[in-house]
């Protein structure tokens, strides 16, 4: 059988059958159709992202307190802490160190030792002694 024959007969199967594969496209394209749609209608509503700083040092999280409460707190939290670090960067910085004024309150980390902070996998900063 040559390769002209084979196609001769594949079409005369499709043409036999022509009824019921379109009637099969038909539902594939229906079912499709609906899957979407049913995808559009009931999509899951997204939830916030909250990203707690506090976490990697195990501190408690500050929710619902004002600002001022919570400067208060963080105050005598930090009142023996003596390193800090950003929670973007990867040095840590003696407590009187100039450098350390540019972290953002925001970012700041707090260490009670040296150890600590390495522990956590920051490097003493350079700048300062």
């Amino acid at each position: 059988m040559d390769y002209k024959s084979r196609i001769v007969n594949i079409l005369k199967l499709g043409i036999e059958y022509q009824i019921i594969i379109v009637t099969g496209l038909i539902f594939l394209l229906i079912f499709f159709l609906g899957m979407g749609i049913g995808l559009l209608i009931s999509q899951p509503e997204s939830n916030p992202i909250i990203i707690d700083k506090n976490v990697k040092v195990g501190l408690p999280a500050q929710t619902g307190l004002p600002l001022t409460s919570d400067k208060i707190i963080q105050q005598t939290y930090f009142a023996g802490s003596n390193f800090v670090a950003s929670i973007n960067g990867k040095a840590y910085y003696p407590k009187g160190c100039k450098a350390a004024n540019v972290i953002k309150e925001e970012n700041r980390i707090w260490f009670e030792s040296a150890k600590e902070a390495e522990e956590e996998g920051y490097a003493r900063a350079k700048n300062c002694p």
